[in-house]
């Protein structure tokens, strides 16, 4: 029996842990090195609580690793592949953006030169 269905799940559930906009921004303030949910928290604009719900999830992928020092626990990227998924994704979304300009010359016809903001109609 095929391992494919199993090998695709889990690959799933990685990118499930990597698909909140907070999530990567917590990835993100990582790439500086390690640090604490209070550092995270400020980065982030976000409570503690909610930091760490996230690192919960992250950590659950084995995305984030916890060093604990004292009665602090310093976070930081299990591994620099995670930072090359990002990085890799916005590369993706960069010729997405870039593919759409291309087009959007051809795009204004179609819907009689109107941009859709407020206030048409």
């Amino acid at each position: 029996m095929s391992q494919q269905p199993a090998r695709f799940a889990l690959f799933s559930e990685v990118f499930k842990a990597l698909g909140h906009p907070k999530r990567l921004e917590i990835i993100h303030a990582l790439r500086a090195g390690e640090r604490t949910a209070t550092q995270l928290a400020e980065a982030t604009n976000l409570s503690k609580t909610a930091v760490s719900q996230h690192l919960s999830v992250l950590k659950a992928q084995a995305l984030v690793l916890c060093d604990k020092r004292g009665s602090f626990c310093y976070y930081r990227v299990a591994s620099s592949a995670v930072f090359s998924v990002c990085e890799g994704v916005r590369q993706l979304v960069l010729e997405q953006v870039e593919s759409f300009e291309a087009v959007r010359p051809f795009l204004a016809p179609l819907d009689g030169g109107r941009t859709g903001e407020a206030g048409d109609g």
